[in-house]
Order: C-alpha cells, then sequence, then structure tokens
C-alpha cells in the first residue's frame, strides 16, 4: 500500500502500520474490515476511538501483526453516529454546553441532577410520571391561568392566608366545614340562600 506509516516499537523485528480500511460486520468486540488491498482484516477498537465503528464506516487501523485496534472513525456511513463510553466515566470542564439542533434525550435506569443553583427555561414543558415525592422549603409561583384536575386532593397545614381580589366560587356536592375553636365570617353584605330548609343550633344565638 502506498499510505503506509511505519512507526517505531521496542521489537526493531515487528513494525506497525497505520491502514485504511472500510467496516464489514461488527460482532461484538470485534470488527471485520477490508483493507485497500481488497485484504480482510478482524480488528478491536481502541479505548480511545469514542465513536462505535458501524459497517460502511471508513476506519483509520493500526497493525502490528498480533494485534490491530481501530483508532479513529474517519467517514461514517451511515448520518446516525453512536459515542461509546468506559463502564464508568466522567466528564469535567469548567464549562460543558450540550446542543442539539432538533432533539435532545437523556435516558437512563437512574438520573441524577445536583448543582448549587438550577434553571430550567422551556416554551412549554410536559412532565409525566407515575408518582412525584417533593421537598422544598420555600415555594414561590406566579402563573396567569392555573387549571387542576385532581381525583383527590388532601391538604395538611399549618397557617393558611387567602387574598382573593375579584371572586371565588366553590361548586360542590357536599361541603362540610369542621373547626375546633372560633368561626368568624365578616362581610359588607351577606346572603343565605336555601331551597328547603337552614338550620341554626346553638346553646346561644345573636341575632343583630
Amino acid at each position: 500500500m502506498s499510505n503506509i506509516i511505519t512507526l517505531k516499537r521496542q521489537n526493531p523485528d515487528r513494525k506497525a502500520v497505520l491502514l485504511y480500511g472500510r467496516i464489514e460486520e461488527a460482532n461484538g468486540e470485534d470488527y471485520r474490515l477490508r483493507l485497500e488491498n481488497d485484504i480482510t482484516l478482524t480488528a478491536l477498537r481502541a479505548s480511545g476511538c469514542l465513536l462505535a465503528p458501524a459497517p460502511g464506516d471508513e476506519v483509520l487501523v493500526i497493525d502490528d501483526g498480533a494485534r490491530a485496534f481501530i483508532l479513529s472513525v474517519l467517514t461514517a456511513g451511515d448520518d446516525r453516529a453512536r459515542i461509546v463510553l468506559p463502564e464508568a466515566c466522567d466528564l469535567e470542564g469548567g464549562e460543558i454546553s450540550l446542543t442539539g439542533r432538533q432533539t435532545l434525550i437523556l435516558k437512563a435506569p437512574r438520573v441524577s441532577l445536583a448543582g448549587l443553583l438550577g434553571e430550567v427555561q422551556f416554551k412549554g414543558l410536559s412532565v409525566l410520571s407515575q408518582w412525584c415525592d417533593i421537598r422544598i422549603r420555600k415555594i414561590a409561583a406566579v402563573a396567569e391561568v392555573w387549571d387542576r384536575v385532581v381525583g383527590r386532593l388532601t391538604e395538611r397545614i399549618r397557617d393558611s392566608y387567602r387574598r382573593i381580589e375579584n371572586t371565588e366560587q366553590t361548586t360542590a356536592g357536599r361541603i362540610r366545614t369542621i373547626v375546633r375553636g372560633r368561626f368568624s365570617l365578616g362581610a359588607k353584605n351577606a346572603a343565605l340562600t336555601a331551597e328547603e330548609a337552614v338550620t341554626v343550633d346553638g346553646k346561644k344565638i345573636h341575632l343583630g
């Protein structure tokens, strides 16, 4: 071959050469490729070759006669490539940015995010989960419209304060309010209307 680079080794009787080839078949960790001189060769993927070779890819191979390793994928035969990392690896940098021109997908059996400060910005967000456990010391929420559909809502609150500027309306089949202490209702004008009966019961009833 004309494009062969000879590398110096400790054993002068065995020389390592760089070869160009095309992947024909991938079988686990073994890759069968065809060289420029129409010779087939079986090689392993080097740890530094993060882009996983696939059939049809043009690759750079180093061969010392005993073992052959794929160093790099030069041209991919398919538009979709796959990066293969070791079983455990760390990606570290001062500032890391991941950008997908169309879609960015993170998928794993367990995903953990940790940091001092976090920010999420989406034009639209959809969350689907079978259960959710949230424990937050303080929440501040601002929304123009808030719609909720709940099968059953249970709340345990120490103190509750609400301020409604205009109208609050409740439509329910039945309403029951139990107050252990004092119940006070104040309004400029109040009206109590019942279609059938109104019952007022107490040891003392003051009107006026």
